[in-house]
Protein backbone atom coordinates (compact mmCIF):
# COMPACT_ATOMS: atom_id res chain seq x y z
CA UNK A 1 0.00 0.00 0.00
CA UNK A 2 1.42 3.82 -1.03
CA UNK A 3 2.28 5.49 2.19
CA UNK A 4 -0.09 8.80 2.41
CA UNK A 5 2.32 11.49 2.41
CA UNK A 6 3.74 10.15 -1.52
CA UNK A 7 -0.36 9.46 -2.37
CA UNK A 8 -0.85 13.60 -1.10
CA UNK A 9 2.24 14.26 -2.97
CA UNK A 10 1.05 12.53 -6.31
CA UNK A 11 -2.29 14.09 -5.76
CA UNK A 12 -1.17 17.73 -5.42
CA UNK A 13 1.07 17.74 -8.15
CA UNK A 14 -1.97 16.92 -10.49
CA UNK A 15 -3.77 19.73 -9.37
CA UNK A 16 -1.02 22.25 -8.82
CA UNK A 17 0.23 21.27 -13.17
CA UNK A 18 -3.85 21.04 -13.59
CA UNK A 19 -3.58 25.44 -12.32
CA UNK A 20 -0.84 26.45 -13.48
CA UNK A 21 -2.72 25.22 -16.98
CA UNK A 22 -5.93 27.17 -16.25
CA UNK A 23 -4.57 29.80 -14.54
CA UNK A 24 -3.04 30.76 -17.89
CA UNK A 25 -6.00 29.83 -19.76
CA UNK A 26 -7.82 32.64 -17.52
CA UNK A 27 -5.54 34.73 -18.34
CA UNK A 28 -5.59 35.01 -22.24
CA UNK A 29 -9.35 35.18 -22.19
CA UNK A 30 -8.90 38.26 -19.67
CA UNK A 31 -6.76 39.72 -21.82
CA UNK A 32 -8.80 39.25 -25.24
CA UNK A 33 -11.57 40.83 -24.00
CA UNK A 34 -9.74 43.77 -21.55
CA UNK A 35 -7.87 44.86 -24.97
CA UNK A 36 -10.91 46.57 -26.50
CA UNK A 37 -11.56 48.71 -23.50
CA UNK A 38 -9.83 51.48 -22.50
CA UNK A 39 -10.49 50.98 -18.55
CA UNK A 40 -7.84 48.48 -16.45
CA UNK A 41 -10.98 47.84 -14.58
CA UNK A 42 -11.39 44.92 -16.98
CA UNK A 43 -9.20 42.85 -15.24
CA UNK A 44 -11.10 42.96 -12.03
CA UNK A 45 -13.16 39.80 -12.84
CA UNK A 46 -10.10 37.40 -12.31
CA UNK A 47 -9.42 38.68 -9.13
CA UNK A 48 -13.02 38.13 -7.86
CA UNK A 49 -13.11 35.04 -9.47
CA UNK A 50 -10.66 33.41 -6.81
CA UNK A 51 -11.68 35.99 -4.07
CA UNK A 52 -8.34 37.22 -4.51
CA UNK A 53 -9.31 41.15 -4.41
CA UNK A 54 -8.03 41.73 -0.70
CA UNK A 55 -5.29 39.84 -1.16
CA UNK A 56 -4.11 42.13 -4.14
CA UNK A 57 -5.19 45.23 -2.57
CA UNK A 58 -2.54 44.46 -0.25
CA UNK A 59 0.26 44.74 -2.40
CA UNK A 60 -0.26 48.64 -2.31
CA UNK A 61 -0.32 48.50 -6.30
CA UNK A 62 -2.69 49.83 -8.17
CA UNK A 63 -5.56 47.89 -10.65
CA UNK A 64 -3.72 47.60 -13.81
CA UNK A 65 -3.20 44.99 -16.58
CA UNK A 66 0.40 44.36 -15.75
CA UNK A 67 0.07 44.40 -12.15
CA UNK A 68 -2.90 41.92 -12.24
CA UNK A 69 -0.79 39.74 -14.97
CA UNK A 70 2.60 39.47 -12.65
CA UNK A 71 0.19 38.65 -9.10
CA UNK A 72 -1.29 35.97 -11.10
CA UNK A 73 2.04 34.82 -13.19
CA UNK A 74 5.61 35.61 -10.74
CA UNK A 75 4.31 36.69 -7.31
CA UNK A 76 5.35 33.66 -5.27
CA UNK A 77 3.44 34.90 -1.92
CA UNK A 78 0.40 34.43 -3.94
CA UNK A 79 -0.95 30.77 -3.43
CA UNK A 80 -3.03 31.05 -6.52
CA UNK A 81 -0.41 32.40 -9.07
CA UNK A 82 1.18 30.28 -11.41
CA UNK A 83 5.55 30.51 -9.93
CA UNK A 84 3.74 29.36 -6.49
CA UNK A 85 1.94 26.41 -8.42
CA UNK A 86 5.41 25.48 -10.06
CA UNK A 87 7.35 25.85 -7.12
CA UNK A 88 4.81 23.39 -5.35
CA UNK A 89 4.05 21.13 -8.23
CA UNK A 90 8.24 20.84 -8.08
CA UNK A 91 8.53 19.85 -4.84
CA UNK A 92 5.92 17.50 -4.83
CA UNK A 93 7.80 15.60 -7.57
CA UNK A 94 10.84 16.02 -6.07
CA UNK A 95 9.27 13.49 -2.97
CA UNK A 96 7.90 11.22 -6.06
CA UNK A 97 11.25 10.88 -7.25
CA UNK A 98 11.33 6.94 -6.62
CA UNK A 99 8.39 6.54 -8.02
CA UNK A 100 7.62 8.69 -11.09
CA UNK A 101 9.24 8.65 -14.78
CA UNK A 102 12.74 10.05 -15.30
CA UNK A 103 11.34 11.83 -17.64
CA UNK A 104 8.48 13.01 -15.95
CA UNK A 105 10.78 14.42 -13.28
CA UNK A 106 13.28 15.99 -15.81
CA UNK A 107 10.12 17.81 -17.63
CA UNK A 108 8.77 19.51 -14.80
CA UNK A 109 12.54 20.80 -13.71
CA UNK A 110 12.77 22.03 -16.97
CA UNK A 111 9.84 23.80 -16.95
CA UNK A 112 10.00 25.32 -13.57
CA UNK A 113 13.13 26.47 -14.64
CA UNK A 114 11.61 28.65 -17.20
CA UNK A 115 8.82 30.07 -14.76
CA UNK A 116 11.67 31.09 -12.07
CA UNK A 117 13.39 32.93 -14.95
CA UNK A 118 9.77 34.65 -16.06
CA UNK A 119 9.63 35.39 -12.45
CA UNK A 120 13.10 37.27 -12.09
CA UNK A 121 12.44 39.71 -14.62
CA UNK A 122 9.72 42.25 -15.81
CA UNK A 123 7.77 41.20 -19.03
CA UNK A 124 5.48 43.54 -21.33
CA UNK A 125 2.20 43.30 -21.25
CA UNK A 126 2.16 42.52 -25.07
CA UNK A 127 3.99 39.28 -25.02
CA UNK A 128 1.33 38.18 -22.13
CA UNK A 129 -0.56 35.99 -24.52
CA UNK A 130 2.50 34.43 -25.79
CA UNK A 131 3.63 33.82 -22.63
CA UNK A 132 0.31 32.22 -21.49
CA UNK A 133 0.47 29.96 -24.53
CA UNK A 134 3.99 28.64 -23.73
CA UNK A 135 3.18 28.03 -20.34
CA UNK A 136 -0.01 26.00 -21.77
CA UNK A 137 2.20 24.26 -24.14
CA UNK A 138 4.88 23.29 -21.47
CA UNK A 139 1.66 21.54 -19.08
CA UNK A 140 0.60 20.13 -22.21
CA UNK A 141 4.33 18.65 -22.92
CA UNK A 142 4.25 17.53 -18.56
CA UNK A 143 1.07 15.92 -19.33
CA UNK A 144 2.18 13.96 -22.09
CA UNK A 145 5.25 12.53 -20.90
CA UNK A 146 3.68 11.57 -17.52
CA UNK A 147 1.11 9.55 -20.02
CA UNK A 148 3.68 8.28 -21.65
CA UNK A 149 6.21 7.27 -18.78
CA UNK A 150 4.71 7.06 -15.69
CA UNK A 151 3.34 3.33 -14.27
CA UNK A 152 -0.03 2.34 -14.02
CA UNK A 153 -0.14 2.13 -9.52
CA UNK A 154 -1.62 4.00 -7.14
CA UNK A 155 0.84 6.98 -7.87
CA UNK A 156 -0.95 7.29 -11.27
CA UNK A 157 -4.33 6.84 -9.74
CA UNK A 158 -3.65 9.69 -7.30
CA UNK A 159 -2.60 12.08 -9.60
CA UNK A 160 -5.17 12.04 -11.97
CA UNK A 161 -7.62 12.34 -8.75
CA UNK A 162 -6.13 15.48 -7.87
CA UNK A 163 -5.63 16.78 -11.67
CA UNK A 164 -9.15 15.97 -11.85
CA UNK A 165 -10.19 17.61 -9.56
CA UNK A 166 -8.46 20.67 -9.98
CA UNK A 167 -9.56 21.19 -13.80
CA UNK A 168 -13.22 20.73 -13.04
CA UNK A 169 -13.16 23.47 -10.39
CA UNK A 170 -10.83 25.62 -12.78
CA UNK A 171 -12.89 25.27 -14.96
CA UNK A 172 -16.11 26.56 -13.34
CA UNK A 173 -14.43 29.77 -12.99
CA UNK A 174 -13.52 30.06 -16.11
CA UNK A 175 -17.34 29.88 -17.06
CA UNK A 176 -17.99 32.01 -13.51
CA UNK A 177 -15.76 35.02 -15.17
CA UNK A 178 -18.33 36.09 -17.28
CA UNK A 179 -21.03 36.61 -14.39
CA UNK A 180 -18.06 39.62 -12.98
CA UNK A 181 -17.73 41.12 -15.92
CA UNK A 182 -21.23 41.16 -17.41
CA UNK A 183 -24.13 39.32 -16.07
CA UNK A 184 -23.93 40.93 -12.07
CA UNK A 185 -27.14 43.24 -12.43
CA UNK A 186 -29.02 41.42 -15.22
CA UNK A 187 -32.10 39.26 -14.54
CA UNK A 188 -31.56 35.78 -16.01
CA UNK A 189 -33.53 35.94 -18.76
CA UNK A 190 -32.38 39.83 -19.98
CA UNK A 191 -28.43 38.48 -19.86
CA UNK A 192 -27.02 39.53 -23.31
CA UNK A 193 -25.97 37.46 -25.70
CA UNK A 194 -22.51 37.81 -25.62
CA UNK A 195 -21.80 35.60 -28.60
CA UNK A 196 -18.01 37.01 -28.45
CA UNK A 197 -17.10 36.38 -25.06
CA UNK A 198 -19.14 32.83 -24.79
CA UNK A 199 -16.73 31.58 -28.00
CA UNK A 200 -13.30 32.79 -26.62
CA UNK A 201 -14.43 30.47 -23.70
CA UNK A 202 -14.93 27.89 -25.89
CA UNK A 203 -11.60 28.35 -27.83
CA UNK A 204 -10.08 28.86 -24.11
CA UNK A 205 -11.02 25.27 -23.09
CA UNK A 206 -10.63 23.92 -27.02
CA UNK A 207 -13.93 23.61 -27.19
CA UNK A 208 -15.12 25.81 -30.23
CA UNK A 209 -14.92 23.03 -32.66
CA UNK A 210 -16.46 20.31 -30.85
CA UNK A 211 -19.40 22.62 -29.92
CA UNK A 212 -19.80 23.88 -33.78
CA UNK A 213 -20.40 19.74 -34.41
CA UNK A 214 -22.21 19.30 -31.42
CA UNK A 215 -25.05 22.03 -31.77
CA UNK A 216 -25.84 24.40 -34.66
CA UNK A 217 -25.05 27.36 -35.87
CA UNK A 218 -27.90 29.26 -34.44
CA UNK A 219 -27.15 27.71 -30.83
CA UNK A 220 -27.37 30.18 -28.10
CA UNK A 221 -24.70 31.01 -24.94
CA UNK A 222 -26.95 29.03 -22.62
CA UNK A 223 -25.98 26.37 -25.19
CA UNK A 224 -21.87 27.18 -24.35
CA UNK A 225 -22.71 27.33 -20.68
CA UNK A 226 -24.14 23.50 -21.13
CA UNK A 227 -21.94 22.30 -23.01
CA UNK A 228 -18.91 23.37 -20.92
CA UNK A 229 -20.32 21.99 -17.78
CA UNK A 230 -22.06 19.04 -18.78
CA UNK A 231 -20.62 17.74 -22.32
CA UNK A 232 -19.08 14.09 -20.68
CA UNK A 233 -17.25 14.17 -24.06
CA UNK A 234 -15.53 17.37 -24.12
CA UNK A 235 -12.60 16.68 -21.80
CA UNK A 236 -12.55 19.84 -20.41
CA UNK A 237 -15.78 20.07 -19.71
CA UNK A 238 -17.01 20.14 -15.68
CA UNK A 239 -18.69 16.46 -16.04
CA UNK A 240 -15.75 14.65 -17.81
CA UNK A 241 -13.24 16.24 -15.23
CA UNK A 242 -15.71 15.13 -12.26
CA UNK A 243 -16.44 11.61 -13.65
CA UNK A 244 -12.53 10.96 -14.25
CA UNK A 245 -12.12 12.25 -10.32
CA UNK A 246 -14.60 9.28 -9.32
CA UNK A 247 -13.48 6.66 -11.70
CA UNK A 248 -10.09 7.18 -10.35
CA UNK A 249 -11.36 6.64 -6.78
CA UNK A 250 -13.39 3.77 -8.04
CA UNK A 251 -9.84 2.39 -9.56
CA UNK A 252 -8.16 3.14 -6.01
CA UNK A 253 -10.73 0.50 -4.56
CA UNK A 254 -10.62 -1.84 -7.38
CA UNK A 255 -7.48 -1.79 -7.90
CA UNK A 256 -5.67 -1.64 -4.73
CA UNK A 257 -8.00 -2.04 -1.77
CA UNK A 258 -8.31 1.78 -1.50
CA UNK A 259 -11.80 1.64 0.13
CA UNK A 260 -13.36 5.30 -0.39
CA UNK A 261 -15.10 5.01 3.41
CA UNK A 262 -18.22 6.81 3.90
CA UNK A 263 -17.55 10.72 3.55
CA UNK A 264 -16.38 10.03 -0.13
CA UNK A 265 -18.51 8.29 -1.26
CA UNK A 266 -21.42 10.79 -0.02
CA UNK A 267 -19.11 13.55 -1.20
CA UNK A 268 -19.19 12.16 -4.56
CA UNK A 269 -22.55 11.31 -5.03
CA UNK A 270 -23.12 14.86 -3.63
CA UNK A 271 -21.38 16.06 -7.05
CA UNK A 272 -22.65 13.82 -9.06
CA UNK A 273 -26.46 14.85 -8.33
CA UNK A 274 -24.83 18.66 -8.64
CA UNK A 275 -24.13 18.03 -12.43
CA UNK A 276 -27.39 15.92 -13.08
CA UNK A 277 -29.71 18.65 -12.23
CA UNK A 278 -28.26 21.85 -13.48
CA UNK A 279 -30.87 24.81 -13.70
CA UNK A 280 -33.23 24.98 -17.04
CA UNK A 281 -31.48 28.33 -18.11
CA UNK A 282 -27.68 28.95 -17.57
CA UNK A 283 -27.42 32.37 -17.22
CA UNK A 284 -26.62 35.46 -15.48
CA UNK A 285 -27.18 34.98 -11.40
CA UNK A 286 -28.99 31.58 -11.98
CA UNK A 287 -26.03 30.36 -13.16
CA UNK A 288 -23.56 31.98 -11.15
CA UNK A 289 -25.29 30.33 -7.79
CA UNK A 290 -25.36 27.04 -9.77
CA UNK A 291 -21.75 27.30 -10.15
CA UNK A 292 -20.93 28.63 -6.75
CA UNK A 293 -22.77 25.27 -5.25
CA UNK A 294 -20.53 22.71 -7.76
CA UNK A 295 -17.63 24.25 -6.43
CA UNK A 296 -18.72 23.95 -2.94
CA UNK A 297 -19.30 20.12 -3.79
CA UNK A 298 -15.98 19.97 -5.85
CA UNK A 299 -14.14 21.12 -2.68
CA UNK A 300 -16.16 18.70 -0.47
CA UNK A 301 -14.99 15.71 -2.57
CA UNK A 302 -11.41 17.30 -2.16
CA UNK A 303 -11.83 17.31 1.70
CA UNK A 304 -13.01 14.01 1.79
CA UNK A 305 -10.45 12.52 -0.12
CA UNK A 306 -7.62 14.32 2.23
CA UNK A 307 -9.25 12.85 5.63
CA UNK A 308 -9.18 9.38 3.84
CA UNK A 309 -5.90 9.02 2.07
CA UNK A 310 -3.99 11.36 3.52
CA UNK A 311 -4.35 11.96 7.34
CA UNK A 312 -2.20 9.57 9.08
CA UNK A 313 -5.00 7.20 11.12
Amino acid sequence: MLLSRYAESAFWLGRYMERIESLSRLLMVTESFAADQDSDDAWAPILNVFADTTSFEERGKALTALNVANFYISDAANPNSIFYASQMGKENARSLRHLISTESWRQISVFHSSIATLQRRRFALSKLSEICMSIRESCFTFRGVMEATCYRDEVWRFNQLGAALERADQVTRLIDIKYFRFDRDDDDEAAPPDVAWWNTLLRSASGYHAFQRRYSFNADPADAANFLLCDPWLPLSVTNAAETALYQIKQLEDDFDAAPGQEVKRAASALRERLDSPPARLSGRTLHRYLDHVQQEIMGLAIAVNDRYFEPA
